[in-house]
Parts: C-alpha cells; structure tokens; sequence
C-alpha cells in the first residue's frame, strides 16, 4: 500500500515536524492573504530544515525593503543573506516590520 494513498503521517517525529513547517510555507506563499503575523512567519522560516531550500522573500526592516533568504534565526537576531550577496547580514527582530514571501 502507498502512504499518501492512505493519508498517513510519517512515525518519526522529527519528519513530521520538517514536513509541517514546509507544508504551512508552500500555504503561505500560494494564499495572497495575510493569514499569519510576521512573527509567526518568521518562526516557520526559521523553522526549515538546513537542506531544504530557502524561499526568496521580502523583507521591511526600519523602512528600507531587502529582498533576501532568511539563513537562521536566533533569540533577537535575523541572519539574512541578501538576493545577491554572498554574505549573511544581521539584523534586530525588533527593526523587522514585515514579511512576504515570493518564491519557494
């Protein structure tokens, strides 16, 4: 029998958790709506997985607006590496005033 015939999630916990958060983006960036804050869609970007890739997003951050991947994420950092550069930028969470995400 084929698992996607039958619906059924994976049985380990971690590929559960990699493929939800891949699953709630794929909704995000298909759906025009703001269903999530930025907060929340910060949490899920940085809630990807290292081999999965990253989408391109839209960032406004204290006005200016950046096109870029967000790399990780810690406690009140942003690590962005911007649409052409080879280096990853730091910025504050508290500067982050919105996310859209463009292509994944």
């Amino acid at each position: 029998m084929d698992v996607k015939k039958l619906r059924l999630s994976y049985t380990d916990g971690v590929q559960t958790k990699q493929t939800t958060s891949v699953k709630a983006l794929n909704h995000i960036s298909k759906s025009g709506s703001n269903l999530y804050s930025t907060e929340e869609k910060v949490e899920l970007l940085g809630r990807l997985p290292a081999f999965a890739p990253k989408p391109v997003c839209k960032f406004i951050i204290d006005g200016q607006t950046l096109f870029g991947k967000l790399e990780h994420k810690q406690e009140t950092n942003l690590f962005i590496r911007h649409k052409f550069g080879k280096k990853v930028v730091k910025y504050h969470i508290e500067q982050l005033q919105s996310v859209d995400i463009l292509k994944y």
